[in-house]
């Protein structure tokens, strides 16, 4: 780890117990490093042959922080996660994966974390979810802020899977993806 802060991913790395005050040290390191926005935003499309420069250097500098992102992640980790995480490219939702399919994934991951003694409260399995998901659901997570009804994950699901039903079927940017 080349930055002056990834010392503090390495004095705290992810057990399983400590997520939280993980998680706040890793965006320190890739805040300074100004990697954080691959957390956040997805992948840039693969341009055309013919498209502007700007689009292959934006293609690469997504790529390059989002693998410079997975490295401070990996090694922040203890052996033992590392070893169950070093398939993972991106934990955010593939365009065109139905949310059915992502939620079962992403609760999943929450219930093995559980099950090897991480205590991940309600909050933050949904700020995991929320931050996982295509920026086609950015107006649901946006209503569900306002409202902030209690549900559990799988009314979640549910919920999401309704929203993606009804901007499929209006003709959404989620179905041209």
């Amino acid at each position: 780890m080349s930055s002056p802060l990834s010392v503090i991913l390495t004095q705290n790395k992810l057990t399983g117990e400590n997520f939280n005050d993980w998680k706040r040290n890793l965006l320190i390191v890739l805040n300074f490093e100004k990697h954080s926005f691959v957390l956040t935003q997805p992948r840039p499309p693969t341009p055309a042959i013919d498209a502007p420069d700007r689009d292959f250097v934006a293609l690469e500098r997504w790529d390059n922080s989002n693998l410079s992102a997975m490295c401070y992640i990996r090694a922040s980790m203890s052996n033992v996660l590392q070893k169950q995480h070093e398939e993972h490219q991106t934990a955010r939702q593939k365009v065109g994966t139905p949310i059915k399919e992502h939620m079962m994934k992403v609760m999943a991951y929450l219930s093995e974390a559980q099950t090897n003694g991480a205590e991940i409260d309600y909050a933050t399995q949904l700020v995991i979810v929320f931050q996982t998901l295509s920026n086609d659901f950015d107006l649901f997570q946006a209503s569900y802020n306002l409202n902030r009804k209690e549900m559990s994950l799988t009314e979640l699901m549910k919920e999401l899977q309704a929203f993606e039903n009804i901007f499929k079927g209006s003709g959404s940017k989620a179905e041209e993806k």
